[in-house]
């Protein structure tokens, strides 16, 4: 379908350009939903036959914000001229090479609405990775900062007001002075073991951005029991899924690689990406480049279905396979994972309860049996 550029003769106002520094903030300002609405709203105006400008425009008015500004910038530089794809990169550069990337083969083959289409699609499955993980791992979390907070209540505020008035400590069985020492030591030290998770996910998300080290402990967390298979199965499902959708929207493959890395947070994914590619542009095949690094392990399933699809020439679908694959996979681990943690809360929270318990019960038991 041609894409016109035209604007229906409507006149529109001329506004101030926006800084770098607003573009710059931008990034951190406009949420991934945000995008993604904007992305569809292009889509079914595209599909409407609507002009690029006014529907960068319309898009503009149904948004808020930075993203607003964004879209109206980006309209602004098309009707003088600018191409889509680089009119997106200077007002949005933040939304991410692939989506531009794929805009830019929409306007060179004509397939403008087809490549909206895939950008759309690609972060619909990557919002929805991204929400099984976190739907999975939310009720852990509060369980165990529920359980903390209440065990540091007990330990720090009921438990000595009660305890004082057993008398001589000394004469109190050994559980029940362990939990009085137990005590003694959350009400020195507890605010900062009540940190100590807060401190450690920072510290974790500090040593990430350190180059080295930041691919080291995204490699070990790979390898981490249980854990590890939910980050490479999510992974592996938005890789392939993603180098699907590129390769049928027509990107080469060494392109698709490049644009594919973005997608991926994990830095050990990343550099076998980048050898991937090496080996392509060297002149070896992809399927036997996939095999000749770690994704061989990583993402078994992939070099069996590309290595098909090289020589049927349906590479996008044996792609596609393998990413519905480990996304059927993820859900069943993301499941697992919830039947698992469930029973070992109770244990772990019961344990605290029982041991509160037999502490002061003891305790009262003797301070009877010294009162007669």
């Amino acid at each position: 379908m041609a894409v016109s550029f035209e604007t229906y003769g409507r006149k529109v106002k001329s506004r101030r350009p926006r800084g770098a520094a607003e573009r710059f903030l931008s990034r951190f300002l406009v949420g991934s939903g945000a995008i993604e609405q904007a992305f569809q709203q292009l889509v079914i105006l595209l599909k409407g036959d609507v002009p690029v400008v006014s529907a960068l425009e319309t898009c503009s008015e149904l948004s808020g914000g930075d993203l607003k500004a964004a879209l109206r910038e980006a309209a602004e530089l098309v009707r003088g001229g600018m191409p889509l794809a680089k009119a997106l990169r200077t007002s949005m550069p933040w939304i991410g090479g692939v989506f531009i990337g794929l805009v830019e083969v929409g306007e060179a083959n004509g397939s403008l609405l087809q490549m909206f289409t895939y950008a759309a699609r690609i972060m619909q499955q990557r919002r929805a990775i991204r929400s099984q993980v976190v739907r999975a791992m939310t009720y852990p979390v509060l369980v165990v900062l529920m359980g903390l907070g209440v065990g540091y209540y007990v330990s720090t505020v009921a438990i000595p007001k009660i305890i004082s008035v057993m008398g001589n400590p000394d004469a109190l069985p050994p559980v029940t002075r362990s939990l009085l020492s137990t005590s003694a030591f959350l009400r020195a030290h507890g605010a900062w073991l009540l940190l100590a998770p807060a401190l450690a996910v920072a510290a974790w998300m500090a040593l990430r951005r350190t180059p080295g080290v930041g691919t080291f402990l995204d490699r070990m967390s790979l390898h981490i029991p249980i854990f590890g298979k939910v980050g490479r199965f999510s992974a592996n499902a938005l890789f392939n899924h993603t180098m699907s959708m590129l390769v049928a929207s027509g990107i080469s493959v060494v392109d698709a690689l490049e644009l594919v890395r973005e997608t991926l947070s994990n830095g050990w994914y990343k550099v076998q990406l980048a050898e991937v590619r090496r080996k392509v542009v060297g002149g070896r095949m992809f399927s036997d480049s996939l095999g000749e690094t770690s994704l061989r392990r990583l993402s078994p399933l992939t070099p069996a279905l590309v290595k098909v699809g090289e020589s049927s020439g349906s590479m996008d679908e044996g792609l596609d396979y393998a990413g519905d694959y480990y996304s059927a996979a993820l859900e069943r681990r993301l499941d697992l994972l919830g039947k698992l943690v469930e029973p070992a809360l109770i244990v772990v929270v019961g344990g605290m309860v029982a041991y509160v318990y037999i502490a002061f019960f003891m305790g009262m038991a003797a301070m009877n049996a010294a009162a007669r």
